[in-house]
């Protein structure tokens, strides 16, 4: 232990006081500002600027006010009468309709799915107040007092979690973190497998320790670097949310933080034992983007799939399915549990499954890495790397 140690300690102050290591991290805070500020306009202009809003019949009297409110704010309307509330509240949970409205024109109860969007909202707040300041236009008093009391009561039948936002950001804050970590420290074991392979030091350290206590060294050292990194980039995050006031209560922040890092130690030492084993097969670093291929084409796969769906369809199957396959599990899983209400049986099985195919991994790569590492010269083909020929 106290070798492996050793060898940690080396590749982890090797790579932190490097130029490196600063400047990948102020990129990567740049990159994720940028990402954020891109993501927030594109919220802000998914509103295709019409609103559907269902009437009931007892409330017919605010239709007017609602396509004046509208056409005063740029936007198109489309009222659609039903008979009662319950009609309208159908029309909402189908998706046909933004909004349900019934009971008093000035005080209407309205129905929606999640949330009342800003648009529709504005629309609807206005078009009460109208109908107020109508029907009581003889008495100013009575107009004025009538229109501060006019207010919509918004109805939700599932009503949106004040954190699901945080949550989510958490969870793709996580995954990119680990994509980040896996392609730069997990190509990074490779690189140095591959460069002490070719200078033959390897040669020499082999002579005091063994292959797996040097593939192990390895591993951790680069991970306790990319873990630093995170904390970093985490805690600057975390202060940034918290300055704005963005982080809410009840949020599961330290469940969510927790599972990212469980779920990084995983992962790391899943990919960077595939790469370790891969660079061992090479001693030319002009060969090493050519073994790596496969593996950061399937990591990426994952990633890109996960991270879309994470933000654009959290409670899919298909997410819950990708979550499930263990070469992606560690990049998805733990988002989709910040996000929350994943089953416990989900957690359990990709927890399971992830860790069986780790230990495959390991067991694999270190064989790989034993039988090939000191062999230079052209690449060593995976049948002599599997069979030690």
């Amino acid at each position: 232990m106290r070798t492996i140690l050793l060898i940690t300690r080396r590749e982890y102050l090797a790579r932190v006081r490097g130029r490196a290591f600063v400047v990948s991290t102020a990129v990567i805070l740049l990159i994720l500002v940028g990402y954020s500020l891109f993501v927030g306009s594109l919220s802000g202009a998914g509103d295709s600027g019409t609103s559907r809003i269902a009437v009931a019949a007892e409330t017919e009297a605010i239709t007017p006010a609602l396509r004046t409110a509208a056409d005063d704010q740029g936007r198109i309307v489309q009222v659609l009468p039903v008979p009662d509330a319950a009609a309208g509240l159908a029309l909402v949970t189908s998706g046909d309709a933004d909004a349900s409205l019934s009971g008093p024109p000035t005080r209407p109860r309205v129905d929606v799915d999640r949330s009342l969007g800003g648009g529709t909202g504005s629309v609807v707040t206005v078009a009460t107040s109208l109908v107020a300041q109508q029907q009581l236009l003889p008495d100013p008093a009575a107009a004025d007092a009538a229109v501060a009391a006019a207010e919509p009561v918004v109805v939700a039948a599932r009503p949106e979690d004040p954190a699901s936002g945080l949550r989510i950001g958490l969870g793709a804050f996580g995954a990119f973190l680990l994509f980040f970590s896996i392609q730069t420290y997990g190509a990074m074991v490779a690189q140095g497998v591959v460069e002490e392979k070719s200078s033959r030091v390897v040669e020499i350290v082999l002579a005091t320790v063994r292959p797996w206590q040097l593939l192990l060294g390895k591993v951790l050292g680069l991970g306790a670097v990319g873990l630093t990194q995170l904390v970093i980039l985490g805690g600057v995050g975390l202060a940034v949310a918290g300055s704005a006031g963005l982080l809410v209560a009840g949020a599961g922040l330290v469940p969510t933080l927790v599972s990212v890092l469980v779920w990084y130690l995983i992962g790391f030492t899943l990919y960077a034992t595939v790469y370790a084993a891969l660079g061992s097969l090479v001693s030319r670093q002009e060969d090493t983007q050519s073994v790596l291929t496969p593996v950061s084409i399937v990591v990426l796969i994952g990633f890109v799939a996960g991270f879309n769906l994470i933000i654009s369809a959290p409670e899919s199957t298909a997410l819950a399915v990708l979550s499930l396959v263990p070469p992606w599990t560690p990049l998805i899983l733990p988002a989709r549990i910040a996000v929350g209400d994943v089953p416990v049986w989900q957690v359990a099985l990709g927890f399971v499954l992830t860790l069986a195919f780790t230990a495959f991994v390991l067991w694999l790569g270190g064989r790989i890495y034993a039988r090939s590492v000191l062999r230079t010269g052209a690449r060593v083909s995976w049948r002599d790397a599997l069979t030690g020929r």
